[in-house]
């Protein structure tokens, strides 16, 4: 089956060569900048389309109508995306015989739109499902093909899902363009309801930011869905940025009163200290300092009077000394000049 490749990821890159290794055909890659967490980035895109010898699109420099019409000159029955930037047109879909697949890492029809995976993990759900649906204009709503559940349990990473995710979505890709062309692939549709369909929106980084009056479990959340390949969930100690990269609940804290945020055990045996919370305790294991390596909380957490957390109002005062004392620096010196 002659296919085309729409989108971004390491995914996807993975997928084009599983496809063509299973006897397909390529003949167009079509990518966009990646996002700064990706592992493949439009040169690769562009590199493979050279070593596969077919056309090849950035829409980073290159327009929709150009898209367009190397699309109509492909000859593509078909076309396979991954995370492809905006939703496709009705002209671009139509364009495609026998339609558009795209993989999705969410329970379709239940999780639709952004950071699915992240967003399962923080919200407790028992399974992520990656599905491999047919495209239409409206988002992730196309008859559901094939899907692959991951089960999550309450010390499942990001990293862990995104390793399963680069494990299934080339195979499942693979398999979907070879029962298509045997027409052995009946699609699900998906309910209409708007109730049963979960939007998930885009996460950013600011959304890694600790509350620390928030509980220890959803705490633990946050940092097991912003680990690598993101970010990290991040708090700050002394007005310097701190990315928490592994933690865990405490289950068993004898009571006490504290501030949330502030220290409350250290564990020089295993590198750990214990923060308090809104609810219960959060062991800190893995913290990396703001211009500094990955390194075990103990190494860098010393005191029990050291709390983390920003004061922003605090902040707010120290700012405002800062700019006055600017002000009366020039005014000074533009007395005695």
């Amino acid at each position: 089956m002659k296919f085309a490749a729409l989108g971004r990821t390491h995914w996807l890159l993975d997928s084009i060569r599983a496809c063509v290794e299973s006897g397909h055909t390529l003949a167009l890659i079509a990518t966009a900048r990646e996002s700064p967490e990706y592992c493949a980035t439009e040169k690769d895109f562009e590199n493979l389309a050279r070593q596969l010898q077919c056309p090849f699109i950035s829409m980073s420099r290159q327009s929709y109508s150009d898209l367009k019409t190397l699309v109509r000159d492909s000859g593509a029955d078909l076309a396979i995306s991954v995370n492809w930037p905006v939703l496709l047109g009705k002209d671009i879909l139509d364009a495609f015989p026998r339609g558009v697949l795209n993989a999705h890492a969410g329970d379709l029809p239940r999780f639709r739109g952004n950071a699915c995976p992240n967003w399962a993990i923080l919200s407790g759900q028992k399974k992520v499902v990656v599905t491999i649906h047919a495209m239409v204009p409206e988002l992730d709503a196309g008859p559901i093909l094939l899907q692959r559940p991951y089960r999550l349990t309450d010390k499942t990473t990001i990293t862990e899902i995104y390793e399963f995710m680069s494990r299934v979505i080339p195979a499942m890709f693979a398999e979907g363009l070879t029962r298509l062309a045997r027409g052995r692939l009946p699609g699900k549709k998906q309910t209409a309801h708007p109730k049963r369909a979960l939007r998930c929106y885009p996460r950013l980084p600011v959304d890694a930011e600790i509350d620390w009056r928030r509980s220890a479990r959803d705490i633990d959340r946050l940092v097991r869905a912003s680990t690598d390949p993101f970010g990290g969930a991040y708090t700050y100690l002394e007005g310097r940025k701190l990315i928490i990269w592994k933690a865990h609940p405490e289950p068993d804290w004898s009571p006490s009163l504290g501030v949330p945020g502030h220290l409350v055990e250290r564990r020089p045996d295993t590198g750990s200290v214990g923060i308090l919370t809104g609810e219960g305790v959060l062991v800190l294991e893995t913290v990396q300092p703001e211009e500094g390596k990955r390194s075990p909380a103990a190494d860098v957490l010393r005191s029990m009077r050291q709390r983390l957390g920003m004061n922003y109002a605090q902040e707010i005062s120290r700012l405002r000394a800062e700019i006055d004392r600017l002000k009366g620096t020039r005014v000074k010196g533009g007395q005695e000049s």
